[in-house]
């Protein structure tokens, strides 16, 4: 009697289509394109009896009839699917394997009958809390970790254009190292929910698949379609981590400059800055500079402008060549108080935010191509309003008198409060995002589907990280938290 006629995870290649593998379905989220809200397919995670992990998707388009099998925690026979290599440009993977899988109207899907090798209920690609700086710099994945909740927040609610966006904010502690975690919607909701009825001094969490970047400079976790959060599990890392904090348990966790509430600065003020530092002000906006160029040309890699020559952009620093360029917002604007007057430059992601239009989606309404050039009215929407603005002090600022200041968060001033806190209000938007870019046609052999698809997401520069390797031997008995996505009006 053969002993395992299943192939594992580790051997999948491309070499053929007749695969057949047992696995665990662990996680499934949906794709939908961040524009048209087009839903296209189903994303996957598989583990199997080694605690391997592989990411797949199935079409909308070719495999209607599987979303109705699949369920998550179950364990299934797979055969017949492709196995294809990442190109190297996706962002946002939620696993750190080099294939995927792609279903294709011939897979084959049997329930498992019990009768292989023991498979856990999940495998997680855990990190030390210490290595956050490195992978908030590397946005090819999302990642897992392990901490102990503290300084939960309320849920902060905003509405704009008759959407509601909600935020819930805390942060995460191994005990000498402190993220800061902002989850958004469905996922807010359900975790201050679960929060609520628990002892707030003692939870621990796993959050799986979550989004690392940046805020003002610092590395931040947030969710992403794929996230999903393990309140107190029975897992070995919590073990370990509780076990350090009840011999610890006055642990220090140092706090930095943005656990300190800042004030408001007038432009006076503002201008008599010594040091290079971020600060807030509110102002009004007087004027938007149509003569200047609204938008600029960037580097996909190193994130430069880059110039238009001969009708070719291309790179000084790479060097490359770019047929079609990110584009990028960057609205030079006068803003005021009562004390003086200074020039701020709103940002891409600000602006993008505000408007809910990136550049492409103004030069896409443009009937002529002359007329892409044109100062979009929709811009002008900023002026008279008043904003609170965090503002980076730079070295031409203290050092040569420059007045031009550069905005970092651009927040209305009816959502902030009296006491201005920039740990309650002045969080940027982060929304979900599609998994995967829209599929081309099913007989395309060298396209494959990429896990993030925005004309607004900068791509950083990559780093080579150690996953930190799960334990397979531990019996782990986890409840996923949820996450219930909510399509927008």
């Amino acid at each position: 009697m053969e002993l395992n006629k299943y192939d594992t995870i580790k051997n999948l290649n491309g070499s053929t289509y007749n695969w057949q593998t047992r696995v665990r379905l662990q996680y499934t989220w949906k794709g939908i394109n961040r524009q048209t809200q087009e839903y296209y397919g189903i994303n996957m995670i598989f583990i199997d009896d080694s605690n391997s992990r592989i990411h797949g998707f199935a079409s909308k388009k070719y495999c209607e009839e599987l979303f109705e099998k699949l369920v998550e925690g179950q364990i299934y026979c797979f055969s017949n699917f492709k196995v294809k290599k990442y190109v190297g440009d996706e962002i946002f993977r939620p696993v750190r394997n080099e294939h995927h899988i792609y279903f294709t109207p011939h897979t084959k899907i049997e329930k498992d009958a019990n009768d292989g090798l023991q498979i856990d209920d999940y495998a997680f690609d855990l990190f030390y809390m210490e290595e956050i700086e490195k992978l908030a710099d590397d946005n090819r994945f999302l990642i897992d970790m392990v901490g102990k909740v503290e300084n939960i927040e309320e849920t902060i609610r905003t509405n704009k254009n008759n959407r509601e966006t909600i935020r819930l904010k805390f942060d995460l502690s191994d005990g000498r190292f402190r993220v800061k975690v902002t989850f958004f919607d469905s996922l807010a909701i359900e975790t201050e929910e679960a929060f609520k009825k628990l002892d707030v001094a003692n939870i621990f969490v796993i959050i799986s698949c979550a989004k690392v970047g940046r805020f003002e400079g610092a590395p931040n976790l947030t969710n992403y379609p794929a996230t999903r959060v393990f309140i107190n599990p029975n897992h070995y890392s919590l073990v370990e981590l509780k076990e350090k904090w009840d011999k610890h348990p006055t642990l220090d966790v140092s706090k930095t400059d943005e656990d300190i509430p800042q004030k408001l600065l007038t432009v006076k003020e503002i201008r008599n800055q010594k040091n290079q530092t971020v600060v807030n002000c509110q102002v009004t906006v007087k004027k938007v500079d149509e003569k200047q160029n609204w938008y600029y040309a960037q580097c996909i890699d190193c994130e430069i402008e880059i110039i238009r020559d001969k009708g070719i952009y291309s790179c000084t620093k790479c060097p490359r060549i770019f047929p079609y360029p990110e584009k990028r917002f960057r609205l030079c604007t006068i803003c005021s108080d009562e004390t003086g007057s200074m020039v701020v430059i709103f940002p891409d992601s600000e602006v993008t935010r505000f408007i809910e239009k990136t550049v492409v989606d103004i030069h896409s309404e443009c009937l002529k191509e002359e007329d892409e050039e044109n100062f979009p009215k929709i811009l002008r929407t900023f002026v008279n309003q008043k904003y609170t603005i965090k503002l980076q002090i730079t070295e031409d600022n203290i050092n040569k008198g420059s007045t031009v200041y550069e905005a970092k968060e651009i927040m209305e001033s009816h959502d902030i409060t009296d006491s201005f806190d920039p740990q309650e209000e002045n969080e940027m938007e982060i929304r979900d995002q599609s998994q995967l870019k829209d599929l081309e046609e099913e007989d395309t052999k060298n396209e494959t589907p990429q896990t993030g698809n925005s004309s607004n997401m900068k791509k950083r520069e990559r780093t080579n990280v150690q996953p930190i390797l799960y334990d397979g031997n531990e019996d782990v008995e986890v409840k996923a938290l949820k996450t219930i996505k909510k399509e927008k009006k």
